[in-house]
């Protein structure tokens, strides 16, 4: 198992890929495991925090670097199952700027209705 394989989980619908972390802890090595992950992004990558206890200021430094960079380069990037210390600390930062924190229902009502739309066509 690689690296990104042991770190990243990918699920992809359409124009949608969610990342879900593997690791509990998130420094420099594993965010720059994470941003590796998202070079194959889609318009809207959405990462996935629910197995995340610690997330350290190197970690968020190449985070709040890679979310600023998609973002200018047009991706739509959220983050989902963040905690509330996490979700602190991503205010803070300013993090929740380029990535929104989204919840479960938003992501499903999405990826349901752009199914229900290609499926209509």
């Amino acid at each position: 198992m690689s690296d990104v394989q042991a770190v990243i989980r990918r699920e992809e619908w359409d124009d949608v890929v969610l990342l879900h972390i593997l690791t509990n802890s998130v420094d420099a090595v594993s965010a720059a495991t994470i941003e590796h992950a998202c070079t194959q992004m889609k318009p809207i990558t959405v990462l996935d925090f629910a197995d995340v206890a610690f997330i350290n200021s190197a970690g968020i430094s190449v985070l709040l670097k890679f979310v600023v960079a998609a973002r200018k380069n047009g991706y739509k990037v959220f983050c989902l199952h963040v905690s509330p210390h996490h979700q602190k600390i991503f205010k803070m930062v300013e993090m929740t700027r380029f990535m929104p924190v989204i919840e479960e229902q938003d992501l499903a009502a999405y990826t349901n209705a752009q199914q229900s739309s290609i499926s209509n066509s």
